[in-house]
């Protein structure tokens, strides 16, 4: 069976999959003590990054969730991640995350 990854498209903002080339951003993100201060995960290292998107990755062909990167309807901001994990079908549970911050913002 072929999946179909959720793309959630909005006039501002939309949900879609992550890419490679969001990689610096799920960094600042991720890296940042004011962003993760209440999230439980933090990275220090582009490497500890690959690996968490890699995580997202493995809990779509799992089965057991699923995250989306938070941007713009054009694609041009980046707001932060959101998603599900942990689901369990047989007790009908998941926890659900989100982490935001201002990426790609720039000052008027």
């Amino acid at each position: 069976m072929i999946n179909i990854f959720p793309n959630i498209k909005t006039n501002n903002p939309q949900l879609r999959q992550f890419v490679e080339s969001d990689l610096e951003n799920v960094f600042s993100g991720l890296s940042d003590p004011e962003v993760t201060k209440y999230y439980g995960i933090s990275d220090n290292t582009f490497y500890d990054t690959k690996e968490q998107l890699r995580y997202f990755s493995e809990l779509e062909q799992n089965k057991t969730g699923i995250w989306w990167v938070i941007c713009s309807a054009d694609g041009k901001v980046f707001y932060g991640a959101c998603g599900f994990n942990n689901l369990n079908k047989i007790h009908k549970k998941t926890e659900i995350e989100f982490w935001l911050g201002l990426f790609g913002i720039k000052e008027l």
